[in-house]
């Protein structure tokens, strides 16, 4: 009697009638859930910002149409100037940002042992678990006329009369930026200082090249890539962050974060969907230029 063809050789299934074991299938739907998730809330949330700045503004919402009235409410207006201003007080936060932050990472790759360099850098971060509005409250009564820094320098001599360009300035919008986003430049000059061996630092000592020099030829173009991402967050940051000119600005302290509020509260949806889109296109520029002359996937990647 001749038996029936079966499926089953010595015991074992062909590939092809192998089902994917569960923690597999686990595993594939993790690596993918972070590409949903970025497609969900920052692809198409993107994209629809884009599409709703070209539709017609109505009493109380917008309608499908296609205008570029609101860009020219933009372009044509002193919102425009108030944007470019923005951007000037934004790229002076960066500059102070670096000269204090950078060094810090430095300091902590190099001096500190590695094995307390992350508590270190973590003490940095902490402010952020702290509410924005609160932090950017609190500098209120240090900045204003009366107020603590007034008070120290007055009673060290250093002035005779209190400096009221620390309060509802420009100044005090750049002096919340860096409060507030400092811990973005140590932290991303950090990542980039981790991927360079301590021993480059030592090899330095031993050749007795100058710190100076070991700063400029040596430790900054190993590091461009976090200095170039962490000067874009703060840069971005110092644009959209509405609370700043709200809480610590005058006037005249507008940024793109406030343009877009005030917007809204005017009922001009399609200017701040406008407005939010000139702001992805300015972040997206700027990540592709820092992408092309740094390549900052080196980041994360150690040197070799």
């Amino acid at each position: 009697m001749v038996s029936s063809p079966t499926n089953v050789t010595n015991g074992v299934r062909p590939v092809g009638s192998m089902q994917t074991p569960l923690h597999e299938r686990l595993a594939l739907w993790a690596f993918r859930a972070p590409l949903i998730f970025m497609v969900l809330f920052f692809a198409i949330p993107m994209a629809m910002t884009v599409v709703f700045s070209v539709f017609e503004r109505t009493m109380f919402w917008m309608e499908p149409g296609f205008t570029l009235t609101a860009y020219e409410n933009f372009f044509f207006s002193a919102r425009l100037g108030n944007f470019l201003n923005s951007m000037k007080y934004s790229l002076i936060s960066v500059a102070i940002c670096f000269v204090i932050g950078f060094p810090i990472s430095v300091f902590v790759r190099k001096s500190i042992p590695q094995v307390a360099q992350h508590r270190v850098v973590l003490l940095f971060i902490l402010p952020f678990m702290v509410s924005e509005i609160i932090r950017v409250f609190a500098l209120r009564p240090v900045l204003q006329r009366n107020g603590l820094m007034n008070t120290a320098l007055t009673n060290m001599g250093i002035i005779d009369e209190p400096i009221t360009a620390l309060l509802y300035t420009h100044t005090s919008v750049v002096i919340g930026e860096v409060m507030s986003f400092l811990p973005f430049i140590i932290f991303s000059g950090f990542l980039a200082m981790e991927a360079v061996p301590k021993f480059i630092f030592e090899v330095c000592d031993d050749l007795g090249v100058g710190p100076w020099r070991r700063f400029k030829d040596v430790i900054l173009p190993l590091a461009a890539p976090g200095i170039f991402a962490g000067s874009v967050f703060i840069f971005v940051n110092g644009l959209g962050v509405a609370l700043l000119p709200n809480i610590l600005g005058g006037a005249g302290a507008v940024n793109a974060g406030l343009i877009a509020t005030q917007a809204i509260s005017a009922l001009d949806f399609p200017l701040a969907m406008a407005v939010s889109a000139i702001m992805m296109a300015t972040l997206m520029t700027l990540l592709w230029i820092g992408h092309k002359l740094f390549d900052l996937t080196k980041i994360l990647t150690p040197l070799s």
